[in-house]
């Protein structure tokens, strides 16, 4: 989580995607997730959510796989695993109503192979409806 919050920070972002060794997207991290992680750590709350103490994992898909170690403070604990996606081909208006329609302010953009490329937020919808209402 803290490497996660560093490239966050860096890159100026608020949210991103988790992405498998395959390239697909498995979550998404946002700055909620690192709201209930402080609070989880005051203990206000329940302890992260946590499926296993071990976990088969491999660096590359052509390696072996090995057991690690499941970390408290891994975003796989955080991250919101019920992913909102939309077609690159998708209009911006298409975009704003999965995103009004599933109450969340971010969509990951899937290519035509299924893997993100890019994200799409509520704050884009907002800004092109800018770009074309004149004062």
């Amino acid at each position: 989580m803290e490497d996660a919050a560093e490239l966050m920070v860096r890159h100026e972002i608020s949210g991103a995607p988790v992405i498998d060794e395959l390239g697909r997207c498995v979550g998404i991290l946002s700055g909620y997730d690192f709201a209930v992680r402080e609070r989880a750590g005051c203990g206000k709350t329940e302890p992260p959510r946590r499926q296993a103490e071990h976990v088969l994992v491999r660096n590359q898909p052509n390696e072996p796989y090995h057991i690690e170690d499941v970390r408290e403070d891994m975003v796989r604990n955080y991250m919101t695993s019920a992913v909102q996606t939309i077609d690159i081909s998708a209009t911006l208006m298409q975009a704003a109503r999965a995103m009004c329609g599933a109450h969340v302010h971010r969509l990951i953009v899937l290519d035509d192979r299924g893997r993100p490329a890019g994200i799409v937020s509520s704050l884009d919808v907002v800004a092109a409806l800018l770009s074309v209402v004149t004062e």
